[in-house]
Order: C-alpha cells, then structure tokens, then sequence
C-alpha cells in the first residue's frame, strides 16, 4: 500500500506539476504506421517510446537469423507480438544498424533520427545526474519519468534463444562497436537507480530507443549553426532534484540575460545568471545547497521575453 501511495505522489508531480516537454516542432512522429511521441531532454530529442518496426521473426531460429535481406526483423518477448506493442521490438545489433557499423548510423530509425551512440546516451545519464530512476516510466521498479524518456524494462532476447527479465530490466543498443562481437548498451533494472553502459554480444536482442539528428551537448555559436531563433527556458532536469539540476536555456540574438530563483512568496532567493550572452544553446548547472527544501521559480529575462518555471528541492 505505501508503495502504491508513493507511485501515486510520484506520478502527480511528473505529470501535473512537471510536465515533459515534447521536441519543438516534432510533438510526434508516425512511423511505419505507428505513431510516437517525442521529448526534449536538455538539448537531445528522443523518440518517447521504443522503436517497433518490422517483421516478427520466432526466437526459435538460430541467434543468426535475422539476417542482411532488405527485411527489417524484430523479436517480440516471449514470441509475442502484444509484447511488442507494449515494449518493442528486441533487435540484433547488425540488424537494427541495417548492417553498417558508423557510429550514429540512421539504422532502422526514421529519416532524420539515429541510432544514439554511446557518448550520447552518457550525455543523456549526465543530464538526469545518473539517476536511471528519471528515465523510467512510472511503475517500472522505482521510476519517477521526471526526464519523459518513459523507459519500459523491457527485458531481452539471449542469442540462445530465449527471453529473459521482461520488468525487471531493459537494455538499449548504442551504435558504437567495441570489435566484431561486441557492441556497447545501455542497462538499467529495477532494483537500483544506476546505469550500467555495458559491453554486449550484438547476437543479443534489445531494444532502440531513436535520437534526433544534431541532438548534442549545449554548445555556442550562431544561428546559421542550427541554434533557436527564440527565446526559450526549458524545464530542470531532475525535477524534483537534490541540490543540483540543470537549467537549458537559448539566446536567439546576443543580449543580456537574467536567470533568478523566488520562493513561493515571489522572493528573490537567488541569481543563476545576469549577464551579457552571445547568441546561442546554454546549459547552466544550478547548486542549490544553500537553499531549503521546498516548492521554487526559476525566471528568465531578456529584453521583453520573460518566462518562469517551476521546481522542486528535495532534500
């Protein structure tokens, strides 16, 4: 019961309080005849769901069958296609990679979106400050999906043959290759908040979880390199968080920037920034330390733009 009353308290605040952000301009994406849903993640934007696409093969055949034959080829969890539905497809390596070994290679994603590799999926448990418990969907093991990523432990398919660990794990392919047999992955279970980057056989099943083309780092520049001609102020990544989160902001034209922090009250209680920015993507790391546990705004200020959001100190 206190476990049913906490996933209650959970979900409130990442749905109502804590809405997701779904990728500016691309809300969803419809895919081989099924829809996604997207969410922007600091300066990545990732498909919401796993990928599931293809043809289901039966995991009877040998670990080699899905092979190079222009067919995409997917395992569904104990042979069932229901299970795809729900959790995806579970892909060989070569397979999803369509059978080339570039690192960020579209694969068996849609147009415009990748296979992550694996600095980027690091990229993505930095963000959340390694808690794998942001990436979960509510109710699997502890997740609070505070990120949106929504990850369904989906378990895999073992290049024996059989299917292992449905709700109790999922591993996600990265396109990077450690040498002919291995491939680097993504784990994460329900038993704790780490991750676990691992080195993978690639006759192994798991899943694909697609990233958007030119997702990256925040970096600077100008707008002829891609940047946002807007202001934007997205929401903290972890929300509610202990003491540090990340704050991502964009300057479309160079200008000066505030970034305050009120309590509940409207009180001033803190400056995150207030300085001349060129234009560009920003990543500003908040430390909370010297705050108290509580409900807070965070407020961004250039010019006529302004836009506030809100956050959760936990301590």
């Amino acid at each position: 019961m206190q476990k049913i009353i906490l996933l209650i308290m959970v979900f409130m605040i990442a749905t109502i309080l804590y809405p997701q952000n779904p990728c500016p301009g691309t809300p969803t994406i419809t895919y081989a005849g099924k829809t996604y849903n997207t969410v922007k993640i600091s300066t990545q934007c990732w498909l919401k769901e796993n990928l599931d696409v293809g043809t289901m093969i039966s995991s009877s055949n040998p670990a080699d069958s899905m092979r190079n034959n222009s067919i995409i080829e997917k395992y569904c969890y104990d042979n069932n296609p229901n299970n795809c539905a729900t959790y995806g497809g579970l892909y060989l390596w070569s397979e999803a990679m369509e059978y080339i070994t570039t690192p960020g290679t579209k694969g068996i994603c849609p147009d415009g979106w990748h296979i992550p590799t694996k600095a980027e999926f690091e990229i993505l448990a930095t963000v959340v400050n390694n808690d794998s418990d942001a990436l979960k969907a509510i109710g699997q093991g502890f997740g609070t999906n505070t990120s949106g990523f929504s990850a369904m432990l989906a378990g895999y398919r073992n290049y024996g043959g059989g299917f292992f660990n449905l709700g109790s794990n999922a591993f996600f392919l990265s396109s990077t290759e450690i040498d002919a047999m291995y491939e680097s992955n993504i784990g994460m279970d329900d038993r704790g908040s780490n991750f676990a980057f691992n080195t993978n056989v690639k006759t192994n099943g798991f899943c694909v979880r697609c990233l958007k083309d030119e997702s990256s780092t925040a970096v600077e520049g100008d707008n002829e390199k891609g940047f946002s001609t807007e202001y934007t102020l997205s929401q903290n990544y972890p929300n509610p968080f202990n003491p540090r989160t990340i704050i991502n902001y964009s300057v479309p034209k160079a200008s000066f920037v505030t970034i305050k922090v009120y309590d509940v009250l409207g009180k001033e209680v803190f400056t995150i920034l207030n300085e001349n920015k060129p234009v560009g993507n920003y990543s500003v790391d908040f430390d909370a330390s010297k705050l108290v546990s509580g409900l807070y705004f965070y407020q961004l200020q250039s010019g006529n733009f302004l836009e506030t959001k809100k956050f959760v100190l936990l301590k």
